[in-house]
């Protein structure tokens, strides 16, 4: 398979998933300066699926209520716009692209590395931002996270035989999987995901974060920073095997991003303690994709 052929598939599969219609509305909904709890709530209330998973994460551990939140205005009063709109498209991802029980791919493991790749984001921004040239919202820096990866899923879902090549050739030739994928299918993971991020009506940001994110200096020069932020997040969870994103060996690190972004070798032990102590987050929303 070379990439034209690839890319013309893509474009053949009938039933690819996409994202639940809401989710424009909701987004949208959260860039409306006059936005609100009410409105917001109005919005996820015509998704009854939608609204059980925003009640269950307001109800869980992590935002510890003294009492059972029932009210959907409250619970998105509490977590904020920004942090409604993030657990709905985590969720809904989730949902969108199903349980699947396969022994060669632990799809678990794969979404808790993506989440934690989105909580390391935020917090590599938290540490560098006094030397980046624009500011980011956080969905944004989330978002980055949550989605770079998604293009594995693509490969294991449509093209399961030739993605287990893949990860074989990976194993045994001792290369990255992005390189492997590129053999296998004229293109990798990155490309693909920036297709479907596209398709999804993502933003050009978060598409460049997906598309680059193995090769940050390749990026546009107006997104270079946030994608330079994805490739270090992606790098410290592969390294220190925060869930797994199927890759078998840690991928490329491009030596000088560490520097570019203003991070000190003396930052980097604190900030994966605050990856690792933070990725307990990632459980309540692993929890709703097991029902």
């Amino acid at each position: 398979m070379n990439r034209d052929m690839l890319f013309a598939k893509l474009e053949t599969i009938t039933n690819l998933p996409t994202l639940p219609s809401i989710m424009n509305r909701l987004t949208e909904g959260v860039k409306d300066p006059n936005a609100d709890a009410e409105k917001i709530a109005g919005i996820i209330k015509d998704d009854p699926s939608m609204m059980a998973r925003v009640l269950k994460v307001v109800n869980s551990a992590a935002y510890g209520a003294s009492e059972p939140v029932t009210s959907l205005q409250q619970a998105v009063a509490m977590m904020g716009l920004r942090g409604v709109q993030n657990i709905a498209l985590s969720t809904s991802v989730f949902e969108t692209f199903g349980k699947k029980d396969e022994r060669d791919f632990n799809r678990e493991e794969f979404w808790r590395h993506c989440i934690c790749v989105g909580i390391a984001v935020n917090v590599l921004y938290d540490q560098t931002q006094a030397t980046l040239s624009r500011r980011y919202p956080r969905d944004v820096l989330h978002l980055s996270g949550l989605l770079h990866d998604i293009g594995k899923i693509i490969f294991e879902h449509f093209f399961h035989e030739d993605f287990l090549r893949c990860l074989d050739l990976s194993e045994k030739g001792e290369i990255p999987l992005f390189q492997a994928e590129r053999s296998v299918f004229g293109a990798d993971h990155a490309e693909v995901g920036a297709w479907l991020a596209t398709r999804w009506n993502m933003t050009e940001e978060v598409a460049a974060a997906v598309r680059f994110h193995h090769e940050p200096e390749a990026a546009p020069e107006k997104h270079v920073e946030l994608v330079r932020l994805c490739h270090t997040a992606n790098y410290i969870c592969c390294l220190e095997k925060i869930g797994d994103g199927g890759d078998n060996r840690a991928p490329v690190f491009i030596i000088g991003v560490w520097k570019r972004i203003g991070l000190k070798v003396r930052d980097i032990r604190t900030m994966v303690a605050t990856i690792l102590e933070q990725s307990k987050e990632s459980e309540t929303l692993l929890s709703i994709m097991r029902g």
